[in-house]
């Protein structure tokens, strides 16, 4: 029997970013550091984007293997989670925004190259609008490939991760996690977030919260990276941790610590 691996199929395009954008990102004080940086790396390479089914044919894939496309651009941008509902549908969280956050900018960076931002950035519906979406994906016709795209939630700000569950769809947006209600699942949200989590750090937006998921016992967990703080209800962690929320009490607890950059759960 084959083993089908199911690949969303990105075109990377480097896009440029205009000088007066750049500068809005960083305090006066930072711009020498950040442009003299060398960790930076290179920010492009010679490489052109491939078509889809292009693409496919350049995996090398083991005995018993096959893959195929199931999404590409441009329904889907820079995924960063997905989740699947009871109805197998596919919600991604396009992470477009990345790497700086909206409306906010950056003063300086710890020894940890950690981020220490001028403001912290409100929720919605007052939030500073982002790139980021959440989107809906459905195979309608049973062939494997999603044929049917929606958007559920766009000018997010750096949205991380998605579930559904008792009337609404959760969002992790930190240092937020949200509750959308859609009360009559007809996938428009039926008013403004509730917020029922704050303090997820951002200081460096590639280790922050993730991960959402339902546990057995009714809590919701996510994951926490390494190079963000918390400070959620009382309880603060350095990162590199697993963390679970229950919605019915609000109680907030650290499940688990250590294990380096945690992401994915």
């Amino acid at each position: 029997m084959r083993r089908v691996f199911y690949l969303f199929l990105l075109s990377l395009v480097a896009y440029p970013v205009a000088a007066d954008e750049k500068s809005e990102k960083f305090g006066e004080k930072l711009k020498p550091f950040v442009e003299n940086f060398k960790g930076r790396g290179a920010l492009t390479d010679a490489s052109n984007p491939m078509p889809p089914a292009e693409t496919v044919k350049n995996f090398k894939l083991a005995d018993g293997l096959a893959m195929q496309v199931v999404a590409h651009e441009p329904a889907v941008a820079q995924p960063l989670n997905m989740y699947f509902d009871e109805r197998g549908r596919m919600w991604v969280t396009q992470y477009l925004q990345y790497p700086f956050p909206a409306g906010v900018k950056i003063l300086e960076y710890d020894k940890y190259l950690r981020a220490i931002f001028d403001k912290v950035p409100p929720p919605p519906p007052n939030h500073f609008r982002g790139k980021d979406k959440i989107t809906i994906h459905e195979d309608t016709d049973g062939d494997g490939v999603f044929d049917k795209h929606k958007t559920f939630l766009d000018g997010l700000n750096m949205a991380r991760s998605v579930i559904t569950g008792r009337g609404g769809a959760w969002v992790l947006m930190p240092p937020y996690l949200l509750f959308y209600p859609d009360k009559n699942g007809d996938d428009v949200p039926d008013d403004n977030p509730e917020v029922h989590l704050s303090g997820f750090g951002l200081e460096d937006t590639h280790s922050g919260a993730n991960s959402l998921r339902w546990g057995p016992d009714g809590w919701i967990y996510g994951a926490h990276g390494s190079t963000c703080t918390a400070e959620i209800q009382g309880i603060k962690f350095l990162g590199q941790a697993i963390w679970r929320y229950h919605p019915p009490t609000k109680r907030f607890e650290v499940f688990a610590e250590g294990g380096g950059n945690t992401y994915c759960l």
